[in-house]
């Protein structure tokens, strides 16, 4: 069995979310975005789709938001495709997680 190096500790995730939490010019910022699987789905289901990439951009409240696109067997970015955004976003929608500092 190979190991998937995109795969990382709850240790590791913990001690990147928390370094970004308590970063001063991050503060106030956004923490999370949720996706709901069947959009994610979507964007990985189409033809020749054979990754993701995640773009970090600015919402028009400037808070900090993921564009995600598919990307193909040449790297490439899918967009003319299913582009992704509009998560629910934390704060505002935050639910009990070990990634968040409390």
């Amino acid at each position: 069995m190979t190991t998937n190096p995109h795969i990382i500790t709850l240790q590791e995730a913990q001690e990147m979310t928390y370094a970004y939490q308590d970063a001063i010019q991050f503060q106030g910022q956004t923490i999370s975005s949720a996706i709901d699987i069947d959009a994610i789905t979507q964007l990985i289901n189409q033809s020749g789709c054979t990754g993701i990439r995640i773009y970090f951009g600015l919402t028009s409240s400037n808070k900090l938001a993921p564009v995600i696109v598919g990307y193909d067997e040449n790297d490439l970015d899918m967009a003319n495709g299913i582009i992704l955004n509009r998560g629910k976003y934390c704060p505002i929608n935050c639910h009990p997680s070990p990634l968040i500092q409390v």
